[in-house]
């Protein structure tokens, strides 16, 4: 989302950083699960909530739902646990492609 840059720019730091991770960890007994959460509503972000405009975008998982699909997906997730929203976009940007290419710089 362009209007968040670094936020958004964070986010794929940590998507890469855990793929490169557990690629060197693939061999041992460490399991890395990245956790995708959608925009979730906190503290840290219940005053921004509030001054939003009406329509200005989509509205946050609740706190409590957030916590009780994240326990559900990271019970069963291999590698990636999307929540919600999360979902679509985990969909969208590691694709078959990506993971082949991945795999072709790595070996």
């Amino acid at each position: 989302m362009a209007i968040i840059p670094v936020y958004c720019a964070t986010k794929a730091a940590v998507h890469s950083f855990t793929v490169s991770l557990r690629h060197q960890l693939r061999n041992s007994a460490v399991n890395v699960i990245e956790l995708v959460p959608p925009y979730v509503s906190t503290d840290l972000n219940r005053a921004a909530e509030q001054s939003r405009p009406a329509g200005s975008g989509g509205s946050p998982m609740p706190l409590d739902e957030f916590i009780a699909e994240a326990m559900k997906e990271l019970s069963t997730a291999t590698e990636e646990a999307a929540i919600g929203f999360a979902k679509m976009t985990m969909a969208a940007s590691w694709t078959e492609t990506a993971r082949a290419i991945f795999s072709k710089l790595n070996p």
